[in-house]
C-alpha cells in the first residue's frame, strides 16, 4: 500500500505523543535573547507565498500554515530559514490548494512553536506561541493595509496555524475594519468553542453553505473518540462539511464529493463518496471507506483521529464550497 503524505499537521501532537517529555528535554533551554528576528512583512522573503499576479482573482486567501518544526535544537521557527520554507511548501498543496482555483493565497512565514512544547506547562506553551501570534497578526495587517486594495478574503489554516488564527480572531473580530469583506474562515483543525463566541459575540458560526461572514471549524474522528483528539477542545461547535450545518444531521457518503490523498511517490489518490459525516458531541465523526486510507501509526494519533486527513476527507467539498460563498458574497456586491 502507498504511504500518505498527510501536509505535515500531524505534527502537531506527534511530538507530544511520541516524545513528551523526552523531546521537550533535548531542546535547549528557551532563552529569549536567540528568539529568531520578527518577520518584515514589507519583504518578499517574509512569505511562503504572495501572488506575483494579485490581480488573477476577485478574492485573496489569508493561509496560516500548520505545524512544520519538528526539531531538537529550536523553540521557534527561523522565518528566514531556507530549510523550514521548504517544509511549510507542501501545505500551500495539500490544503490550500483547495482554494488555489478562485482565489490569490497569501501565506505569511511566522515563528510558529516546535510542538514539543506540548509537554511543558501552559504558561510556557503560552510564552511560545505568543511570538507566532503576534507575526500572524502583525502579517495580517500588513496584508490588509498593502497587499488587499479592498478584495474580499477568506481566512484560512489548518491545526497550529487554525489555533494562531482562533486565538487572533476571539481577541480582534470586530475592531479590525475588514470584517465587511470576509468571505469565510476556514480554521479547520482546531475548535472553536462556546466560551470564544460567548467572549466575542461578532464571531459567528457557518450554519449554511452559502453564508459568508462567517466560521467554518471541525475535526474529524471516529465514532466515540472525540475525547481523545487533542485538538477538539470542551464545548466545541463544529461545522459538516458535507451539509455545512451545526447540528447532528447526518450526512450520507453519497455527498461527499471526493477526497483527495497525497502519496509518498508524488501521486494523488481521489476517491468519490469516500465518507459520510455527523457532528456528534463537537466533533465531526466520519466513516471511511477504505479505513487503510487513513490508517495511521498508533503513536501518531490516538485510534480514530482522523486530524491529518481534515482538509483530504473533503477537499471537493471545501473546493466547491469555497467557490459558492465567493460566488454569493460576490454576487452580494452587486
Amino acid at each position: 500500500m502507498l504511504r500518505r503524505l498527510t501536509g505535515l499537521s500531524s505534527l502537531v501532537v506527534l511530538l507530544f505523543l511520541i516524545c513528551g517529555v523526552a523531546c521537550a528535554g533535548s531542546l535547549p533551554v528557551f532563552d529569549a535573547a536567540t528568539v529568531p528576528d520578527t518577520p518584515d512583512y514589507a519583504d518578499d522573503t517574509a512569505w511562503l507565498t504572495r501572488p506575483a499576479n494579485p490581480g488573477e482573482h476577485l478574492v485573496d486567501v489569508f493561509w496560516v500554515y500548520p505545524t512544520v518544526l519538528h526539531d531538537a535544537e529550536h523553540w521557534l521557527m527561523d522565518t528566514a530559514s531556507p530549510e523550514m520554507k521548504k517544509s511549510a511548501q507542501p501545505t500551500l498543496v495539500r490544503q490550500a490548494g483547495v482554494f488555489d482555483q478562485v482565489a490569490n493565497i497569501y501565506a505569511p512565514m511566522y515563528r510558529q512553536m516546535n510542538m514539543a512544547a506540548l509537554s511543558l506547562s501552559k504558561s510556557e506553551q503560552d510564552r511560545l506561541i505568543a511570538y507566532g501570534m503576534q507575526d500572524v497578526w502583525n502579517a495580517l495587517q500588513y496584508y490588509l493595509k498593502h497587499d488587499n486594495n479592498g478584495r474580499p478574503f477568506i481566512l484560512a489554516g489548518h491545526s497550529q496555524g487554525s489555533n494562531i488564527l482562533v486565538n487572533l480572531m476571539v481577541k480582534h473580530w470586530g475592531s479590525i475594519g475588514a470584517e465587511s469583506r470576509l468571505v469565510a474562515g476556514y480554521t479547520i483543525g482546531w475548535s472553536i468553542t462556546r466560551d470564544d463566541l460567548a467572549k466575542n459575540r461578532d464571531l459567528r458560526i457557518c450554519t449554511s453553505a452559502e453564508q459568508t461572514g462567517c466560521f467554518v471549524t471541525y475535526n474529524t474522528v471516529a465514532a466515540g473518540r472525540q475525547k481523545v483528539a487533542p485538538t477538539l477542545l470542551k464545548n466545541s461547535v463544529a461545522v459538516n462539511p458535507l451539509n455545512w450545518r451545526t447540528d447532528g444531521e447526518f450526512a450520507p457518503a453519497s455527498m461527499n464529493m471526493g477526497a483527495k490523498f497525497f502519496m509518498d511517490d508524488g501521486s494523488v489518490k481521489d476517491v468519490d463518496h469516500f465518507t459520510s459525516a455527523q457532528v456528534v458531541d463537537g466533533g465531526v465523526v466520519v466513516q471511511p471507506k477504505d479505513p487503510a486510507l487513513v490508517a495511521v501509526p498508533a503513536a501518531v494519533f490516538p485510534e480514530g483521529v482522523y486530524h491529518q486527513f481534515d482538509y483530504s476527507l473533503f477537499w471537493n467539498n471545501l473546493r466547491q464550497n469555497s467557490a459558492r460563498r465567493i460566488e454569493v458574497f460576490l454576487a452580494g456586491q452587486n
